[in-house]
């Protein structure tokens, strides 16, 4: 193995004991000369004198042969003034850097590189490389192969680029990116920047107030601590934001998205995409896709966005949005506030007060199918959303209690309550009646006719499941 110092090695580092043998010998020659005596020394110069003219020719029956120095060759290590140690050929190494490389490590074409402190870049080769940024502020660019560096303390860049690289920022706020390759990289602690690239990407913020983006393919992202900003990108992703305040983007793809800890904000993108909100209060929206969201604990909201969409309140008092599409939506818990959108949807209230809108129906027998569940429950009606002349689906109460719920119908101000008949009178105004009959579907039920105005049809209508016996207290019409 051949070395070469970019500036004088100095001999305070014990490179395996020789820098420091090397100085104890030149120094026991210098006292040995000193106690020579003059007539002694003047015998050594003459014996030197003499082997250096045997050593510089050597004649034999009249030949004479030079003797040649072989040219010197390019080192295979390298080490310069900042501990950069640079290998060109393969080798192996018998721990020169221990513990650090294991005993007997082989090494192809490759760089190993460790910063002593201030600000530093770094180049690594075509092979696997290996950077530690220690302190200061660090550029390190790795090219091909898969590469491993450390920053360490300071504000470091770190590119992988090809290769499936390992980036661990350390202590410091930290740009570090993944490129081309499945990558991994941590942001350690500070305010860092991770941007994966192509491939299959794992990330980990560490501590502080990160910014985490997938880019291409499938990643998986833990944000950790700190009020995080997530954007899994393209791919199917799987996202944590941990601990903080986070922002979670899922991004095309279908995408499982945990906010964890903290009021998040998470957000589908298109695809289907499965969101829970973990603790605290979170908000939820869907975008495009069939989309699966679960409040968890606190009070929660969420928007389906379009899509058939399943949404759980989990615990708190939760405001639910169904949007375009027909959806399944639970309350759970608490005083929740829940609208169906458009769509033929099923809205259950759960425990607690809850306040339901059924929506604008689509087309079909049934429109929007609702249960309060326990509490005292409203359900919200208005002009289009259920029944009404053109004859379409109309919606069902499954467990409507009279002195227990309440109907508010909309846009039917001075509305005259008639009871159980059969039609609407022939007087002018808006009218509402309800007549018990058994149905084919659900039995036993009570239906409901609203109208705004004069005629004999209704503007809305609605089905309570079982023989109500409603009184005019059972309705609110404004």
């Amino acid at each position: 193995m051949a070395f070469r110092f970019l500036k004088p090695f100095s001999t305070s580092l014990d490179w395996n004991g020789h820098a420091k043998r090397a100085e104890k010998t030149a120094s026991r020659r210098d006292v040995e000369e000193e106690n020579r005596s003059p007539r002694r020394r003047e015998e050594d110069r003459s014996e030197n004198d003499a082997l250096q003219d045997t050593s510089d020719s050597s004649r034999r029956e009249g030949e004479t042969r030079e003797e040649e120095r072989p040219e010197p060759t390019e080192p295979t290590f390298v080490i310069d003034d900042n501990m950069a140690a640079r290998f060109n050929s393969f080798l192996n190494i018998l721990s020169p850097f221990s513990p650090l490389i294991p005993n007997g490590l082989n090494i192809t074409p490759a760089s190993i590189w460790m910063d002593w402190g201030g600000q530093n870049e770094f180049h690594g080769t075509d092979g696997v490389d290996r950077a530690w940024g220690l302190w200061g502020d660090d550029d390190i660019y790795l090219y091909d192969g898969n590469d491993v560096a450390y920053g360490g303390a300071g504000n470091d860049f770190i590119l992988g680029m090809d290769g499936n690289d390992e980036l661990y920022g350390g202590i410091g706020s930290d740009v570090m990116v993944g490129d081309v390759g499945n990558d991994t990289l941590d942001g350690g602690h500070g305010n860092d920047i991770l941007l994966g690239g192509h491939g299959n990407d794992m990330f980990r913020g560490g501590e502080g107030d990160d910014r985490i983006e997938g880019g291409e393919n499938f990643d998986v992202v833990h944000g950790d601590g700190g009020d995080d900003s997530i954007d899994g990108g393209n791919g199917n992703d799987l996202l944590w934001g941990d601990e903080g305040a986070d922002t979670i983007i899922g991004g095309d793809g279908n995408d499982q998205v945990f906010g964890g800890i903290g009021n998040d904000l998470l957000q589908g993108g298109s695809g289907d995409d499965h969101m829970e909100g973990g603790g605290g209060a979170d908000v939820m929206v869907g975008a495009q896709g069939n989309d699966y969201m679960n409040g968890g604990a606190s009070n929660d909201r969420m928007d389906g966005g379009s899509g058939n969409d399943e949404m759980n309140g989990g615990t708190g008092d939760d405001q639910i949005e169904g949007d375009s599409g027909s959806d399944t939506i639970r309350g759970g818990d608490g005083n929740d506030e829940l609208f169906g959108g458009l769509g033929n949807d099923y809205i259950q209230g759960g425990t607690g007060n809850d306040a339901i809108y059924g929506g604008t129906n689509e087309d079909g027998e049934i429109g929007d199918y609702m249960i309060g569940g326990t509490g005292f429950d409203v359900f919200y009606f208005e002009t289009g959303d259920s029944g009404g002349t053109s004859g379409g689906p109309m919606d069902v109460i499954e467990d409507f209690v009279s002195g227990g719920d309440l109907l508010v119908f909309q846009d039917f101000a001075g509305a005259t309550y008639l009871g159980e008949q059969d039609g609407f009178s022939n007087s002018p105004g808006a009218e509402v009646y309800f007549e018990q009959s058994q149905s084919d579907i659900y039995g036993a039920v009570t239906n409901i006719y609203v109208r705004d105005d004069n005629g004999l049809t209704a503007d809305l209508s609605l089905t309570l499941i079982g023989h109500v016996d409603l009184t005019a207290n059972d309705m609110f019409l404004f």
